[in-house]
């Protein structure tokens, strides 16, 4: 009994991708740089609840995905060992799962102010079509950058009271990050997802990927920069924006120069480049 129990646990983490950190850290990171900006102080309170609310969110949005994705997932050399494209859990599972999460989440949502409960079930819809883009469309990674940035808006909204004007620039700011890694990281399933019929945007950008992986994280470090600017940064702040996108864009160029297919190490170093942002940002504060 209790290996059954233990069996099916790491099969449900699994499915949660608690093995794989970096998207938690992608979606947590631009919140608290929501908060810092906003309040120009470290608010332990906010930054606990939304790093929570990340991995909530983050572990809700995997389960969804993987629902709607369990028969692509199959023919993906990348993902056809999770839990659900390998049949070893059954979707009324995931299913199950889904709902405790998705009532952790909007549990949540509901201590928050009333703009920030808005933004939050506005993005909900969001969140459930975005598996189905990349069927229809070559920009399921544009769709992703909208939604997954949602926490920048209501980040902002909880720690300023109400929405303000000005998170719309940090929130198109992490927009292009966003493009900029789930471009690489799309691309490492080229092959598979044109076999299968997939769409994305590496495949469409496909003859020119760097040029426009270049231009991605670029207009992040340009805008970023300038919020910084407005804010009045410290000196630190802008070293680490710079340095770090010119380390990731050198690594995608070296890898794929040498024909490897080692981008998910690239897309697991955008998370440190999201811890060491905060900690540039927390250096205006200490």
């Amino acid at each position: 009994m209790f290996k059954y129990i233990l069996y099916y646990l790491k099969k449900f983490l699994i499915l949660i991708r608690i093995n794989q950190p970096t998207g938690i850290m992608l979606l947590m990171f631009p919140a608290i740089w929501s908060i810092l900006i906003v309040l120009k102080e470290i608010n332990i309170y906010l930054i606990f609840l939304f790093s929570y609310g990340s991995f909530i969110m983050r572990s809700a949005g995997c389960i969804i995905n993987d629902i709607i994705d369990k028969k692509f997932d199959k023919n993906v050399k990348r993902t056809k060992f999770r839990p659900l494209a390998s049949e070893d859990l059954e979707v009324t599972d995931a299913i199950i799962l889904f709902i405790i999460f998705i009532s952790i989440g909007l549990s949540i949502l509901l201590t928050l102010n009333p703009i920030c409960i808005l933004l939050g079930f506005a993005a909900f819809p969001l969140v459930l079509l975005y598996p189905f883009m990349k069927r229809y469309t070559y920009f399921p990674q544009v769709f992703l950058a909208i939604v997954f940035n949602f926490s920048v808006l209501i980040s902002w909204t909880a720690a300023n009271g109400e929405f303000d004007y000005k998170c719309l620039l940090l929130y198109l700011t992490c927009i292009f990050w966003t493009l900029g890694y789930d471009t690489i990281y799309a691309y490492q399933d080229l092959k598979d997802d044109k076999k299968i019929g997939i769409k994305s945007l590496a495949i469409y950008l496909e003859n020119n990927i760097t040029f426009w992986i270049m231009v991605f994280y670029i207009l992040f470090v340009c805008m970023f920069t300038f919020i910084g600017i407005l804010n009045d940064f410290d000196k630190i702040f802008y070293f680490i924006v710079i340095l770090y996108a010119l380390i990731i864009l050198n690594e995608f160029h070296k890898i794929k120069k040498s024909k490897s297919n080692n981008f998910m190490k690239i897309f697991k170093m955008n998370s440190w480049y999201g811890f060491f942002i905060t900690i540039g940002l927390l250096f205006n504060y200490i």
